[in-house]
């Protein structure tokens, strides 16, 4: 996925995800939280998914996958132990990112 992506296209990208994952996932998230991304999603943008291909081989921006953890975290959750596993995962991760060296850019690596 290309470096710089726009908020809309990462509308787009979760909103295709979600098309993907199906109803379970998507009777899980709030009707109004469902609204937000598809209001605000890029309808142009064309992020489709073949169905033969997995999800977790899926070419989606760090963005989209970013508010796809947030959903599973909020919504997707089957048990307090999943939950607290997927944050330890994220917390896990932030102390990774944490500690990369600054890019030219001063962005993280």
């Amino acid at each position: 996925m290309e470096e710089h992506i726009n908020k809309s296209q990462v509308y787009a990208e979760v909103y295709a995800a979600l098309s993907a994952l199906g109803g379970e996932y998507i009777r899980k998230t709030p009707q109004k939280v469902l609204d937000v991304i598809a209001d605000r999603r890029d309808k142009q943008y064309g992020q489709k998914f073949d169905e033969n291909t997995p999800l977790n081989e899926k070419t989606l921006s760090k963005e989209a996958i970013a508010m796809l953890a947030s959903l599973k975290l909020d919504y997707w959750c089957k048990t307090a132990s999943e939950k607290q596993t997927l944050q330890d995962l994220l917390s896990l991760h932030d102390k990774k990112r944490s500690k990369q060296p600054l890019s030219k850019d001063n962005k993280k690596a």
